[in-house]
């Protein structure tokens, strides 16, 4: 697909992190026709990480961050249609359909629809709270202020986070999860068991090894049923489950689907003219042996300019950044670049675990993989730049001991 011209149009669905930075992208490669960007909230677009990583610990009304202000949305000429949810994709004739009835031409479009999450329903039929919303954020507070106890299925990112927001606000939290430690699949089993000593220090009830197989009850007095066979009762209940990807609208178009819309390493999908970025894509990339679907504001926000850079200038250009993930829990802010795979041996690099500020490396068979972080953020631009050219195992050791005997000297003076 050659470059665009002034007079074509280009449809993004999503007022995410990723499809405004695909807007932007579009601009910055030159792009001069029309963009028009679907969002299905009311909402002016707001930073969503907030609502669990800073809006939650708050008190009073909260403010949303935006992401972008009218302002720079009108001087990139960028068109923004909230309240309007896409419903089908017609890819033969180019046209969006919304569930407002209209159709949006487009001579390319960008799929950055996000996920919805996961629900767990009661066994009367209410589907429980999840936070994604500002409403779902106004709700969660002011649950935290009527009752003293709260339980968060689900020990991931957002589940912690959760758990780490609403302990500020002196409620009783307990965590259930099916794994023995919190995030154990993304951080392994050393920095699970160091994130599970950290809630429990702030007085979190860990429930591990707890696999919820059903809910009954309702506001102030639900039952939560247990694989083990034992029960647990509660005020409130949270979903923190997992996110899947927004791709039922597509089903029928054509685009290639498979736990997310398929893209190359560009972001181009099987069909011409369609990309796509952030939560919904499954994208191949050059650190990984197959396609993955990265959750991660950084990376929506990077592989959406990417894009947008990509259409405008009718290029192909493969997108090869860093996977990274950040959470801040009880004060501590750790970082994530890359991505730990099952059986990777852990090197701690700086600090030890047992203390507020470390850095480990992940890595097997000669491959580097990943390096995490409590704090010690200057430290980790070099395993960055290392991960992003492919760099070995070796070379990681070598960085971690250079810098150990750089910091030795340093005290030594």
């Amino acid at each position: 697909m050659g470059a665009l011209s002034g007079t074509d149009n280009v449809v993004v669905v999503g007022a995410s992190a990723a499809g405004l930075a695909a807007a932007d992208g579009l601009r910055e490669g030159g792009f001069e026709g029309r963009i028009t960007v679907l969002g299905s909230e009311l909402h002016h677009p707001y930073d969503r990480p907030t609502l669990s990583k800073g809006l939650l610990l708050g008190r009073g009304e909260p403010e949303l961050l935006e992401i972008r202000s009218t302002e720079r949305l009108s001087e990139n000429r960028i068109s923004l249609m909230l309240g309007h949810r896409a419903v089908g994709l017609d890819v033969d004739r180019g046209y969006v359909i919304t569930d407002h009835g209209e159709t949006l031409p487009w001579d390319a479009v960008v799929l950055a629809c996000g996920g919805r999450p996961r629900v767990l329903t009661t066994v009367e039929g209410e589907p429980l709270p999840v936070l994604r919303t500002p409403e779902d954020l106004g709700a969660l507070r002011r649950a935290a202020a009527r009752h003293g106890d709260v339980t968060v299925v689900g020990a991931g990112l957002i589940g912690l986070e959760i758990a780490a927001g609403l302990t500020a606000h002196g409620v009783s939290i307990t965590v259930l999860h099916d794994t023995e430690r919190p995030l154990e699949a993304i951080v392994g089993p050393e920095l699970g068991q160091v994130l599970a000593d950290l809630h429990t220090k702030h007085g979190v009830r860990l429930k591990m090894s707890s696999a919820v197989t059903s809910v009954t009850g309702g506001l102030g007095a639900y039952t939560l049923h247990l694989a083990d066979g034992s029960t647990h009762r509660t005020s409130y209940v949270i979903a923190g489950i997992g996110v899947d990807p927004d791709v039922e609208w597509l089903l029928g178009s054509g685009v290639a689907l498979d736990r997310g819309v398929l893209t190359d390493t560009a972001g181009r999908t099987n069909i011409r003219g369609v990309w796509a970025a952030g939560d919904v894509a499954r994208s191949a990339h050059p650190m990984f042996r197959e396609p993955m679907r990265i959750e991660h504001w950084t990376h929506a926000v990077e592989k959406g300019r990417h894009v947008g850079l990509n259409i405008a200038r009718g290029s192909g250009e493969p997108f090869g950044g860093v996977p990274y993930f950040w959470s801040d829990q009880f004060g501590h802010r750790f970082h994530s670049y890359g991505r730990r795979a099952p059986g990777d041996e852990i090197f701690v690099a700086e600090g030890s675990l047992f203390t507020d500020e470390f850095l480990v490396l992940f890595g097997q068979g000669g491959e580097f993989h990943s390096v995490f972080a409590s704090g010690l953020s200057r430290s980790l631009r070099g395993y960055k730049k290392l991960l992003a050219r492919g760099g070995t195992w070796d070379e990681a050791l070598a960085l971690a001991h250079a810098a150990n005997s750089d910091q030795a000297r340093s005290v030594a003076r």
